[in-house]
């Protein structure tokens, strides 16, 4: 027993078998730890690899639909406030998050801060704050005198400093009540935001265009330090709709956030609280009808024109892959492909162009193309232009740059719409192409031979590049396989090549290729293999004589004992 509990111990109390005190694992996968990584395009295009985008209006909604219903996987309305600290988490200001340790309990208080909607001072330590506020309540936790949240005596100088789960479709359009798992806590448009203008801005209002000239009233963000800013307007639209209106640098999140709903719940088979079926639309007429969980919001048109007004950022871009890859498993594809909100809700109004993607900038390196995130299709009239040819140039298609040296540059678009010329650009910085540490000097390969069998690391490192990850690929993975880390394994005799390449504006762009001779097992190696095994038996049949004797002496004394009762 003892021996078997010497072997069996280690195993029992190995970090990779016994659970981790500190560790939150995925929502639909706890054994696995959080992926913070940004999804690559090529990744993005994966999921989106059985869409029709041939399809258009109903059609195309219904293709989207398939695909981002499919496994999904919600949380409890409860732990949405946890979740905020990874899908909401404002990164620069927070401290860093290890996912293989991470834990919801032990990062509180002033250890991090959220990104909130309507807020415009997210990025402000002073200001900024978290959901951990909403836990300072009574009269005698207020201090007007401070001049930010007392974390430590548990103090705040605002009754109105707190954090909001801000439906952005309203619960009260196809899933009133208490949010159940589903629509109700569909993070994708559950978003951590300002409470003040989540309460007395929008509530249950439409979300639209104030008419200013008419009587509206201003609707304000509370800040950490006890400041507020203005966050949007209440009023009625030119039609005299009660609506509400974020500020410029909220509409687009919100848009897309409401153009996802429609989409994600599009179906109008067997509803429910948790699967309504929800409609965007500009008829004013048709109404909500919450028994039969159907819900309308008003202003298609408006949240179309949001989505190309206020662009994806890159703050949208990582909510997004937090949700999808930690939390729900789908994504929005609007932050995805804006460009497919008209193609989706209103094709008759597509324009031949669409700038709504453009990034503000882009990194490339010397020699290698790559496409902007741009549509001009035949009959737009635009111009696109580089300020330094030296640096980039591009091509014909108004899309493809070509980086020529190091350096920056912006390329600017002006494309004509009726009277009306629009305008964006985006800065273009090129770098030298990236090297690969641990190849031989002057070449772009190199040979080794290992046995069937045997394993070994390539240890390569990229040198001048900007963070990206290395990626390994076999030619023939009957001849060899490599690991994420570069480890190759020796499979069958033959010869191929590792290929070493980095993600590069949804593409691999190859660096090296390393080329591996695989032989077979050498006599040598077969004689060692043999004697440990022999060694090995010898071993198991001396342990076992040992046990044996220890029994039989055992028993020896035993009668011994016995004989001397008997006398």
């Amino acid at each position: 027993m003892k021996l078997i509990l010497t072997w069996i111990l280690p195993f029992l109390l190995s970090p990779a078998l016994s659970p981790r005190a500190t560790f939150q694992g995925k929502a639909f996968d706890a054994s696995q730890p959080l992926d913070l990584t940004p999804s690559t395009a090529e990744e993005i295009d994966l999921y989106y690899q059985d869409v029709d985008t041939s399809l258009s209006g109903d059609a195309f909604i219904a293709s989207l639909y398939e695909t981002i219903s499919a496994d999904n996987h919600f949380v409890s309305y409860s732990q949405v406030n946890d979740w905020y600290k990874v899908t909401d988490r404002n990164d620069s200001l927070s401290q860093a998050i290890d996912p293989a340790t991470y834990d919801f309990d032990l990062d509180k208080e002033g250890n991090y801060f959220l990104v909130q909607l309507y807020s415009s001072q997210n990025d402000d330590p002073a200001k900024a704050y978290n959901t951990d506020a909403n836990k300072i309540t009574g009269k005698e936790n207020y201090d007007p005198t401070l001049t930010r949240i007392d974390w430590e005596n548990g103090k705040k100088n605002n009754v109105s400093i707190q954090v909001d789960r801000e439906h952005c479709w309203a619960k009260s359009h196809g899933f009133e009540g208490d949010p159940v798992k589903g629509a109700g806590t569909d993070l994708h448009h559950l978003i951590a935001a300002d409470h003040n203008t989540n309460s007395a801005g929008h509530n249950d209002n439409d979300f639209g265009e104030v008419d200013l000239s008419q009587e509206y009233k201003e609707i304000y963000s509370y800040n950490a330090d006890g400041t507020k800013d203005l966050s949007g307007y209440l009023g009625v639209d030119e039609d005299g709709h009660s609506v509400f209106e974020p500020m410029d640098e909220w509409k687009g999140d919100v848009a897309r956030a409401l153009l996802y709903m429609g989409t994600r719940y599009s179906s109008d088979v067997d509803n429910s609280k948790e699967e309504p079926h929800l409609v965007l639309t500009d008829d004013f007429g048709l109404e909500d009808d919450n028994d039969l969980f159907f819900g309308v919001q008003h202003g298609l048109s408006t949240f179309l024109e949001w989505n190309e007004l206020d662009p994806v950022d890159d703050y949208e871009r990582q909510r997004n892959d937090r949700i999808a890859k930690n939390v729900q498993n789908n994504r929005n594809p609007y932050v995805d492909h804006p460009e497919w909100a008209r193609k989706a809700y209103a094709p008759e109004t597509e324009l031949p162009y669409d700038l709504s993607s453009l990034k503000d900038r882009y990194d490339g390196y010397v020699g290698e193309d790559f496409g902007l995130d741009v549509r001009l299709e035949e009959g737009a009239s635009y111009t696109a232009t580089s300020s330094d040819e030296d640096v980039v140039t591009i091509a014909e298609d108004g899309r493809t740059v070509h980086p020529r040296k190091e350096g920056e540059a912006t390329i600017t678009y002006e494309v004509q719409d009726g009277e009306e010329t629009l305008r964006a650009a985006t800065t273009i910085a090129v770098h030298p192409l990236p090297t690969l540490g641990g190849l031989p000097e002057n070449t772009g390969s190199y040979l080794f031979t290992l046995e069937v069998g045997q394993s070994q690391p390539l240890s390569l490192v990229l040198q001048g590049g900007r963070g990206e990850t290395l990626r390994y690929r076999s030619t023939d993975e009957e001849v060899a396989t490599c690991d994420e880390d570069g480890t190759v394994h020796a499979v069958g005799a033959g010869e191929c090549q590792i290929e070493v390449s980095i993600d590069y504006h949804g593409r691999s762009l190859l660096l090296a290729q390393v080329s591996l001779s695989i032989q077979p097992r050498s006599v040598t190696t077969y004689v060692i293999i043999i004697a440990v095994c022999a060694v090995l038996l010898i071993l198991f049949f001396v342990i076992l004589a040992l046990v044996g004797r220890k029994k039989k002496k055992g028993r020896k004394v035993k009668d011994k004992e016995l004989t001397k009762r008997r006398k």
